[in-house]
């Protein structure tokens, strides 16, 4: 073939874009609401999730709303587990025992710092709305399997029937007919 290669979204001449599928000025999807545009943190983080051109759609913004929340949420929980020194700070200090070690130094009581549940939380939640939103390479691949089982003709379906049979090394079956003097 000559010539150069064709665009994914190029409108073909003589065809109309009728089903809105061409890009328009650099934005195609969903725009970024206002609440979350005044937000420095959960506007760079909808600024990752949707660029200006996205495939988004209306009805996807409650959830990418949800999961912009979802991430604020578990930036704000990472930055309080790091303490002052760089270091990750996973038990929080809540007093001192009420004993002392024997070269006589206090004996820190501590607790798990609640910023771990929080994280934990926030990162399923993530995960789970990323996978409503295709958005996870899992959910990728899923809807990439989806869409090739949906073009699977039947013999392609019976093809790759028999190649499994052929890796458990089962026989084939054989169609025996009577016949009748």
């Amino acid at each position: 073939m000559k010539g150069a290669k064709p665009k994914h979204n190029a409108i073909r001449r003589g065809l109309s874009d009728s089903y809105g599928l061409a890009v328009r000025d650099g934005f195609s999807g969903v725009l970024m609401p206002q609440d979350i545009a005044e937000d420095p943190v959960q506007s760079e983080i909808w600024a990752w999730l949707a660029p200006p051109v996205n495939s988004f759609t209306e009805q996807d913004i409650p959830t990418l709303r949800l999961l912009t929340y979802w991430h604020a949420v578990a930036h704000q929980a990472e930055q309080a587990i790091h303490s002052e020194n760089g270091k990750i700070a996973i038990f929080d200090k809540i007093g001192v025992k009420p004993f002392k070690t024997p070269d006589g130094h206090e004996v820190p009581l501590v607790r798990k710092s609640p910023a771990l549940t929080i994280l934990k939380e926030a990162s399923s939640e993530i995960r789970a709305l990323s996978d409503m939103l295709g958005l996870s390479p899992l959910a990728r691949s899923r809807i990439g399997l989806m869409d090739a089982t949906a073009t699977k003709t039947a013999a392609d379906t019976a093809a790759m029937f028999r190649s499994i049979d052929a890796a458990y090394e089962l026989p084939e079956v054989e169609v025996v007919v009577d016949e009748e003097d």
